[in-house]
């Protein structure tokens, strides 16, 4: 089980070993004209980055920067995604916290999935609605299929799913396809007129 400390994960988000979030933002999507980070108070609810559009539209970005040597652990050899299933998990008769993949209450537009240098220069920038979509609908299949690992706060355990990026990112574009069900439209009826 890993242990971590909030403190540290958000010190460690902020840093992102020298990376230009910002840049990587600014370059996924069009229009852009400034790219802030989040005071420590908005950084808690899940958004590490606003960017502006140039017609004023704000689209919020929540960073989920992976640790230097996760690599070792990639099941095939790409990069994985870990997204959560528990923020808390269920414990002595309490209740969990669903994780933020599967949380209806998260107001991010975008997660930003990234690595440190040392392990891979992808990112990757999705759409959160269409990610807890697929999430929802895969998790039991993907609970089969691949690594689950357990984090302690200290305090509280919180558990995450990783899988491998190119199978996130089908289900992702499937999760927006959709299929409008239109009812049947009844036969014509001859409203034509006997000749006399």
């Amino acid at each position: 089980m890993m242990s971590f400390d909030f403190n540290e994960r958000l010190a460690f988000s902020v840093k992102a070993n020298g990376r230009p979030w910002e840049d990587v933002i600014r370059d996924a999507l069009p229009g852009v004209a400034s790219v802030q980070k989040t005071d420590t108070a908005q950084d808690k609810t899940g958004v590490d980055y606003v960017a502006t559009l140039r017609r004023g539209a704000v689209v919020w970005i929540d960073l989920k920067l992976r640790d230097a040597g996760c690599s070792r652990f990639w099941q095939i050899g790409i990069e994985e995604l870990a997204l959560e299933i528990w923020s808390v998990k269920p414990a002595d008769g309490q209740p969990g916290k669903a994780g933020w993949t599967l949380d209806e209450a998260k107001a991010t537009h975008y997660t930003l999935h990234a690595f440190a240098p040392v392990d891979s220069n992808a990112a990757f920038l999705i759409p959160f609605q269409l990610l807890r979509k697929a999430f929802r609908e895969r998790l039991a299949l993907w609970t089969r299929q691949y690594r689950r690992a357990t984090q302690s706060s200290g305090t509280w355990q919180s558990e995450c799913l990783f899988v491998p990026a190119p199978i996130v990112l089908d289900a992702v574009a499937f999760a927006g396809c959709l299929t409008i069900s239109v009812p049947p439209v009844p036969p014509q009826l001859d409203l034509a007129l006997p000749l006399a």
